[in-house]
């Protein structure tokens, strides 16, 4: 716990400019995406974007858009991939992704991801494969870019997507996936105590960051992709290991550890 938060209290300032980038990055593709929907929405055979409602229709698009692709495969998932249940599970690259090229497949799933057996068996395979898998404290939420020419962002809970070929849009969901990516650390499927540990002070800092910045529990938790009960079980530890009674105090002290860091940085 003491590792996670002098981990925190002295971030380096490049880490810094690199997370401002990727977050205005971020606020650069939810402001296109309202633009999007404004113009399109009422136009479902715009050449630039193709609402899909159905399911499984949908699901076939996804497995049309990557079979066909030819540079890469950007994908970023939440632990549990919303269409692997309606995917022909007969084996591919990844799983809901059967005959899609492995050397194309780049995989950018949340920390948490490591603590899952599943999925660590899934990222070795992959590897294997020739894809790559990497891993970030909170990633993009579920998304697809395929040969940087079009995107998939989906409609609801796994309830069918939007297929997006206008430049602007995809250009700033590529960028967006891209950081992300390049931010990100290499996942090998493989689990030790020490990377446990490692990927453990990471997410409790995602969590002290997040609750300074006045998140809700139910929003860090669906941020970092972990359960609501582990997310406040995390609070609790890290109000404990703060000695803070309240949110607002353990802010403060929070507040505090990074001033004081900062002024030893410099």
């Amino acid at each position: 716990m003491s590792a996670s938060l002098q981990l925190l209290a002295v971030q380096d300032e490049a880490l810094r400019r690199r997370q401002n980038e990727l977050e205005r990055l971020r606020q650069q593709m939810h402001s296109l995406l309202p633009l999007y929907r404004a113009n399109f929405a009422g136009e479902p055979q715009h050449p630039h974007v193709q609402r899909v409602e159905d399911p499984r229709a949908a699901r076939g698009i996804l497995t049309t858009i990557t079979v066909e692709a030819e540079r890469e495969i950007l994908l970023s998932l939440p632990t549990q991939d919303p269409w692997e249940e309606l995917a022909d599970m007969d084996g591919g690259a990844w799983p809901g992704y059967a005959g899609t090229r492995s050397d194309l497949l780049r995989v950018l799933l949340p920390e948490a991801a490591r603590f899952d057996v599943r999925v660590r068996e899934q990222a070795e395979a992959l590897l294997r494969a020739g894809g790559q898998v990497r891993t970030a404290v909170s990633p993009p939420a579920w998304l697809l870019v395929v040969d940087a020419e079009v995107a998939v962002v989906p409609v609801g809970e796994g309830q069918g997507l939007s297929l997006v070929r206008e430049e602007s849009v995809v250009a700033a969901l590529w960028r967006t996936l891209s950081g992300a990516w390049d931010e990100a650390r290499p996942f090998d499927g493989s689990y030790d105590h020490g990377s446990a540990r490692s990927t453990s002070a990471l997410i409790d800092e995602a969590i002290l960051r997040l609750l300074l910045n006045g998140l809700e529990d139910k929003v860090i938790a669906r941020r970092l992709d972990i359960s609501l009960r582990t997310c406040q079980r995390r609070i609790a530890d890290l109000m404990d290991a703060l000695g803070a009674r309240t949110r607002l105090q353990a802010g403060y002290v929070l507040g505090q550890r990074v001033r004081t860091g900062e002024r030893r940085a410099a």
